[in-house]
């Protein structure tokens, strides 16, 4: 939800809220509801968002205690509580949008860690780390995993011809078009210079063969409507029921595409392995 809609909410909120505490009166507190927008506009807006609600709240909880004010009561009083609730409600909100910011912060650098700097994919090691997390759950409910190894044929004239520029201008289009063809649930990385990997949780060798096809089809349009002179050799494997390591597993995509390019490259080679003795 966009940050503006939750920020005018919280303080439709907050001012429903200081409603009922005037319905109800000055002897029931309702500081818990009225933390409720203030910690959603800090968390997920930001601090001034956070402290304008914080406000807000502070001058509802003021208007309904000066209007039940008691005998022998000031306004003095209800100033400095105000203020003091106020200060409540600021720290609050300083404290939220603080931690807020510092976890978005920790997930950004989590991501530069992972993202492979040029195409924006998993790198080698978060690769890894996904593919085995998917062997574990395809292990626990008996379901296939597919992996295939994707690699470029002639990239290096590319650079030779063109430079490391128009090179790296080839290796954003590839992914790109890798990202834009498979699925949400599909993980997508690139572990070397022109090599990238795909794994298809939940994918037999038959629903591989179709998203492999899919994927030739993409790479052959971008190739061709931008004029790049290259192709892709592809190996697939295919688990049906306990995989073996993740190195075993790329090595035998690794092998089936070298295969491909043994045969004449711009094609794809697949196998099935089940369950390791």
């Amino acid at each position: 939800m966009n940050k503006y809609v939750i920020f005018y909410l919280s303080i439709l909120l907050t001012l429903l809220i200081g409603y009922c505490d005037y319905r109800t009166g000055a002897h029931i507190s309702m500081m818990l509801l009225y933390s409720i927008p203030l910690l959603a506009s800090a968390w997920f807006c930001g601090r001034k968002e956070g402290i304008s609600v914080a406000i807000i709240a502070a001058v509802c909880w003021y208007i309904v205690n000066i209007t039940f004010m008691g005998p022998g009561e000031t306004e003095v009083v209800f100033s400095w509580n105000a203020l003091t609730r106020l200060g409540i409600f600021c720290m609050i909100a300083y404290a939220i949008s603080l931690q807020a910011q510092l976890r978005r912060a920790l997930e950004r650098e989590r991501l530069r860690a992972d993202t492979d700097r040029l195409t924006g994919l998993l790198n080698k090691e978060a690769f890894r780390e996904r593919v085995e997390e998917e062997m574990i759950r395809s292990r626990r409910y008996n379901h296939p995993l597919t992996l295939a190894f994707v690699d470029l044929d002639n990239f290096k004239q590319v650079n030779d011809t063109g430079g490391h520029d128009r090179g790296d201008k080839l290796l954003k289009l590839v992914s790109l078009t890798i990202v834009n063809t498979i699925r949400e649930t599909d993980v997508a990385g690139r572990i070397g210079g022109d090599e990238f990997t795909v794994c298809f949780p939940e994918t037999d060798e038959e629903q591989a063969r179709n998203a492999i096809a899919k994927l030739v089809k993409a790479l052959d349009i971008m190739t061709s409507q931008s004029g790049w002179q290259v192709t892709a050799s592809i190996g697939v494997v295919t688990c049906l029921e306990i995989c073996e390591t993740y190195d075993a597993l790329l090595g035998t995509a690794d092998k089936l595409m070298y295969v491909v390019k043994e045969n004449g490259k711009n094609a794809a080679e697949f196998d099935t392995v089940g369950k390791v003795r």
